[in-house]
């Protein structure tokens, strides 16, 4: 963590631009627009928060064009938003564990392999078999079942699973309460209602450069295996079915569920609680919006929502549509009780 660095050491990481301010200025830390203090910087980015420009009691404001403001230091980037986040960085807390190296409780199989500068937090399980790459933290609960595979510079939080043959690629971070390889959801309808399971004999494979978020659920296939692609990031309590594929550089919202066997391509978008029935292909570059029910294939580039998702500018003209019915259904009336008066007239 930085103590505090002078607006001029933040200007030239940035490669920005002082137009106002002290370049001795010191920076203690950073805030949002509105909640600044007088050694904070934040970031404009919105014109949502344009009101809060005259009254933020911040010492600099990080912006991509100039902007009047209360702030005595306006620095010109280049993306704001992406400078706000080098800023985010430099000015890290410091929340490393107080534990290093391998703790006395965690309990590791003669078998497993551990690659270099690990940590290894208490109460930690990790099975027969596995392989835990170099530089990799694994936080205290965490479970490692037999045939797990972590690449190098993982980062597993607190009371994560990673159930049996589960393998992740590099500089993959996973957030607490994630389970990686349960069980599909796989049954045999039985007119008794006695199911029959159908085993669950695939795995789950995450690619590298990924983050998934805290109390996911990731299935193992039936066979073959569910993949994650490199660069995706998984948002909180993100439930993904048996043998899904979802593609590199992909965004997903929390609260959305995908179902067994759909394939999601690359760059895919989803919005909060959006909901993909099974054996469907969303397409690259396609974003579901929030609370959509997807039903169908999903082409290309095209954004879709609703429930049944539709284009999204047929979910609008709908929308409107809709919204007109009861004026429409009080004129209907009116006509058909004139139309019924001249009869009987």
């Amino acid at each position: 963590m930085t103590d505090s660095l002078s607006l001029r050491e933040i200007t030239d990481r940035l490669n920005g631009e002082m137009l106002s301010g002290d370049p001795d200025a010191q920076i203690t830390g950073v805030s949002s627009i509105q909640e600044a203090g007088p050694s904070d910087i934040c970031y404009y980015g919105s014109t949502k928060y344009a009101g809060y420009l005259g009254t933020t009691n911040a010492r600099a404001v990080i912006v991509s064009s100039p902007v009047e403001t209360s702030a005595e230091c306006v620095l010109i980037v280049e993306d704001a938003y992406d400078a706000f986040r080098k800023v985010l960085h430099l000015f890290r807390p410091d929340r490393s564990s107080a534990f290093s190296g391998i703790h006395s409780s965690a309990v590791i199989h003669p078998s497993t392999r551990i690659g270099k500068n690990v940590r290894i937090g208490p109460s930690v399980v990790i099975d027969r078999d596995c392989v835990v790459g170099d530089n990799c933290s694994i936080g205290s609960g965490s479970v490692l079942g037999p045939c797990a595979v972590l690449g190098n510079n993982c980062i597993i939080h607190p009371n994560v699973t990673l159930l049996a043959g589960t393998c992740a690629g590099n500089n993959v971070t996973i957030h607490s309460g994630t389970v990686a390889g349960s069980d599909g959801f796989g049954f045999v309808p039985d007119a008794g209602g006695e199911h029959k399971k159908i085993p669950q004999n695939g795995n789950v494979i995450i690619g590298s450069n990924v983050e998934i978020g805290a109390n996911c659920t990731i299935d193992r296939a039936v066979t073959g295996s569910t993949k994650i692609g490199d660069h995706t990031k998984l948002d909180n309590l993100i439930q993904v079915a048996h043998n899904v594929c979802i593609g590199k550089g992909c965004f997903i919202a929390a609260q959305s569920g995908i179902a067994g066997s759909t394939v999601v391509g690359n760059g895919v978008v989803f919005g909060g609680q959006a909901g993909v029935s099974g054996h469907l292909v969303i397409n690259d570059g396609a974003v579901i919006a929030a609370k959509s029910g997807v039903t169908k294939d999903v082409d290309s580039g095209v954004t879709v929502s609703g429930n049944p998702a539709r284009p999204h500018m047929e979910t609008l003209r709908l929308g409107a549509a809709v919204s007109r019915l009861p004026k429409i259904i009080e004129l209907v009336k009116e006509l058909k009780a004139g139309k019924t008066g001249e009869t009987e007239d």
